[in-house]
């Protein structure tokens, strides 16, 4: 006989996965506002260079802090107006091609 309750899907198994985890020592960090401190002291070589604990980072901050951090604010802005620096070169790029056609 066949059950009425359908199986979820694997991309809802995915999504509720995703959103069911430990918190971490960061997370636990920057919920106490500590965190941007902590990187910015004990971790500060690894958050400055290792682009995908930074980015980890930045979304913990974002996601979990309690308070809102200025300096984390200036980072983003700053990563921002480098991404679009570089898309702005790119379409530059891409105009003068377009016009020497």
């Amino acid at each position: 006989m066949r059950s009425l309750l359908s199986q979820p899907s694997a991309d809802v198994t995915a999504e509720s996965a995703a959103l069911v985890h430990p918190i971490t020592n960061y997370e636990q960090l920057a919920e106490a506002g500590g965190l941007y401190d902590f990187l910015q002291t004990t971790m500060r070589e690894r958050f400055e260079h290792d682009s995908a604990f930074r980015h980890q980072m930045l979304r913990i901050l974002l996601q979990r802090s309690s308070i809102v951090l200025p300096e984390v604010e200036c980072e983003l802005l700053a990563e921002l107006r480098d991404a679009l620096g570089v898309f702005l070169s790119t379409v530059e790029q891409c105009h003068s091609q377009a016009a020497s056609l």
